[in-house]
């Protein structure tokens, strides 16, 4: 493997091509594509290149990938970037270049926990980190036998978060049920791509769907994130009918409402939160019933479905029917509909109008408008199937040209529209995904991609290239909130820019991108002003502030923060998904330092409810079920009075639900084994709590198995992993 690396990085090296020089300032930029189809598409692929150096003044290198060996492909993105002159910024990764599949790293993922005992193909995730993240060390382990994949291992002599040295994109057509169809897709999404550069829009309008399930359905937060909408797209304000919202509840079926407002002309970005697959947008539940017999349609509805399950998965069915009957009390005649067929077709006629599926593209003609598309949701920017959700929107005639997704599942509570303001101002869409990078997220389509900037901010070159005096002008006087976030963002490495300032513009700044950026810089810095950030921005104004700050709370559970969690606990009017998520984090604190916090803030709020003790009561019942919640089960392993097979559950779920103030006591237990096959998924498993304030009572005791020769090589390696995440 290495000696044909190493052939393949001298024939990548011969069949690079450059671009004339226009000017010595020009940035690289890398465009990768494998040899058939830079033969199939050569005449539509020049003319895209000369639409990046002509139209963006790119110095393009165009990389032929002959051997397909990732390898092969990251060393020369690496040369490329370190040149001493029109270094590379970006690359853009053509049809069929290898894909890497990634393992051992899901700490860097923002939600994928799948056991990597399940197939490979499903416990893997796909990532272009591989490429442009060059701070990444990777371990290779095997090519697919089925599929164009090659798995790494994350190693443990390179960094262990994300920080990609360039900004990329997939451009990957698929065949589908055409053989040969995705080189007529490549050429024609390429014209495309194209055209966008020689006649580029400003931003016309944004618009955003909210599908059912989505953030607990919290009105709150969607009002929210309406209203942020307009401090990221200011320049849209005189334009009529430019910030459009959609629910999922507008209509019983919202499928063809959502599609037609999809394709409008006009239409520059989408957001679409909901739930997801690679193959299906879930737009929304069952219709709930406004009549009594549309209750009775449901329930009949939801019972078919059960039995239809279990007839899936091979259970007995008429013994479910029986036990159905028995505890529903079901009449005869209900139990007689759940057995007909014409009714079981309509259900699955009414199913198929609460989801978007990959058929349904060709089925209405369905041809997306959006120039842009986030996909908040699971699994449809998985790329690196046959077809997905993503390559749809982007490969049809329509004129959308890229977009942001997931190649596996992602997190709810994540901040999806980070930086999306920096859009109206003719930063290309890749940076957007360097700025905010997971190992699972990526632009699908062309990561070059801009609108016409409303101003000449020349955004673009101060992200690759700008120095520090530069961001702090434009953080004294840009009156664009998410240009000031960004340069917080680019000078959070600044000794200027102390945690006392951070602190100060999340208490003040009059923008929410701003302050929900400082919060997340002092998080990433382990600062010891968080505690007082934590119990600021559980107040603030801005819904996913308040969530974010909460979800850090239960991260980092210093004791200090039980009032703040009871005083969210105790709020009568805590937005549903805060108020959820405060709920989950009561398990993260121990009974004795919660529940005195709740009983306390009870008592303070009680002149101003009804009926206070049935509320305190209630309030008070649900602090006791969770407080202290595992701290029987971590006593029980720490003492071994565990089987073997329960305590490697239990270490597994010790990735999230490890309460702070049990850490030390887990790291002791940690120190004592000897037993390779527990100590390390739990070395694992603490370095998935970094932001816990007992976090630097556990580096001793992971430094002294780093370097303890007596533990096997592999122990020491995954010691190292750890103390790097928490370092």
């Amino acid at each position: 493997m290495r000696k044909r690396n190493i052939y393949s990085i001298i024939s990548l090296w011969c069949v690079l091509f450059f671009c004339p020089t226009l000017h010595a300032e020009r940035k690289g930029f890398a465009v990768v594509i494998d040899s058939i189809s830079y033969q199939q598409a050569q005449h539509e692929l020049a003319e895209y290149i000369r639409a990046l150096e002509s139209k963006q003044h790119f110095k393009v290198y165009t990389v032929v990938d002959r051997w397909g060996v990732p390898d092969s492909i990251r060393a020369t993105l690496k040369g490329l970037h370190a040149q001493p002159h029109e270094a590379i910024i970006g690359a853009v990764f053509i049809g069929d270049i290898p894909i890497p599949m990634i393992r051992d790293a899901q700490h860097l993922c923002s939600a994928f926990k799948m056991s990597q005992k399940m197939p490979w193909q499903e416990s893997s995730v796909p990532s272009d980190r591989y490429y442009d993240d060059f701070s990444l060390q990777f371990d290779f382990l095997k090519r697919d036998s089925t599929a164009p994949y090659y798995y790494y291992s994350l190693s443990a002599r390179g960094s262990q978060q994300v920080h990609p040295d360039l900004f990329s994109g997939r451009i990957r057509p698929t065949d589908g049920d055409t053989p040969g169809s995705r080189y007529t897709k490549l050429k024609a999404y390429l014209q495309k791509a194209t055209e966008a550069k020689l006649h580029p829009e400003r931003m016309m309008s944004v618009f955003v769907y909210t599908g059912s399930g989505s953030l607990s359905e919290s009105k709150t937060a969607h009002i929210d994130e309406m209203a942020s909408m307009h401090a990221h797209f200011p320049s849209l304000a005189h334009r009529p009918n430019a910030y459009r919202y959609m629910d999922y509840s507008d209509e019983k079926l919202i499928k063809q409402k959502l599609m037609n407002a999809l394709m409008s002309p006009d239409l520059s970005v989408a957001f679409m939160h909901h739930h997801g697959d690679y193959d299906t947008q879930y737009l929304s539940a069952w219709p709930k019933p406004s009549t009594a017999e549309e209750a009775r349609e449901y329930l009949l509805h939801c019972y078919r479905s059960s039995l239809n399950r279990a007839w899936h998965f091979g259970y007995d069915t008429d013994s479910i029917r029986r036990n159905l009957q028995s505890r529903d009390q079901l009449p005869d005649a209900w139990m007689a509909e759940l057995d007909d067929s014409a009714l079981a077709k309509d259900d699955s006629l009414e199913s198929a109008m609460t989801n978007i599926v990959l058929s349904d593209f060709a089925r209405y003609a369905f041809r997306p408008n959006c120039r842009v598309a986030f996909w908040d949701a699971c699994y449809n920017g998985s790329w690196h199937r046959e077809n997905c959700i993503a390559n749809e929107y982007i490969f049809q005639p329509g004129k959308t040209i890229c977009g942001l997704g997931g190649s596996v599942n992602v997190l709810q509570d994540k901040w999806p529209d980070r930086f999306a303001g920096l859009l109206e101002q003719g930063v290309m869409i890749g940076f957007l995904n360097q700025l905010n990078p997971d190992l699972e997220m990526h632009v699908v389509g062309d990561p070059t991609f801009a609108f016409f900037p409303e101003q000449d901010h020349s955004l673009n070159d101060l992200i690759s290239s700008g120095k520090q005096k530069d961001w702090k002008r434009l953080l004294r006087h840009s009156p664009h909130p998410d240009i000031q976030a960004l340069a917080l963002h680019q000078l959070q490495e600044s000794k200027e820019l102390s945690d006392q300032h951070l602190l100060e513009y999340l208490k003040t700044s009059p923008y929410e991108s701003v302050r929900l950026e400082a919060f997340l810089l002092l998080q990433q810095r382990h600062s010891d002003d968080f505690v007082s950030a934590i119990e600021n921005a559980a107040y603030d104004n801005f819904e996913l502030l308040q969530r974010f700050a909460v979800n850090a709370l239960i991260k980092n559970g210093d004791p200090r923060l039980a009032n703040t969690l009871a005083g969210k606990l105790c709020d009568v009017n805590t937005s549903a998904r805060v108020a959820f998520n405060a709920l989950q984090g009561a398990q993260f604190f121990s009974r004795q330092n919660l529940l005195p916090a709740v009983e306390d803030r009870l008592r303070q709020v009680a002149p101003y409810v009804v009926q206070p003790e049935t509320y305190a009561k209630g309030v008070l019942k649900n602090a006791e079920n969770y407080a202290g919640r595992w701290d029987e089960e971590i006593e029980k392993l720490c003492k071994g009075e565990m089987s073997h097979k329960r305590a490697l559950t239990q270490i597994n779920f010790m990735r999230i639900y490890c309460p702070p103030y049990l850490l030390p006591q887990v790291a002791g237990y940690t120190a004592t084994l000897k037993d390779d096959e527990l100590l390390l998924p739990l070395l694992e498993a603490l370095g998935w709590h970094r932001q816990a304030y007992t976090s630097a009572q556990v580096l001793p005791v992971v430094e002294k198995l780093m370097k303890d020769t007596s533990h096997s090589e592999q122990v020491r390696q995954e010691a190292l992993k750890t103390y790097k995440r928490l370092k």
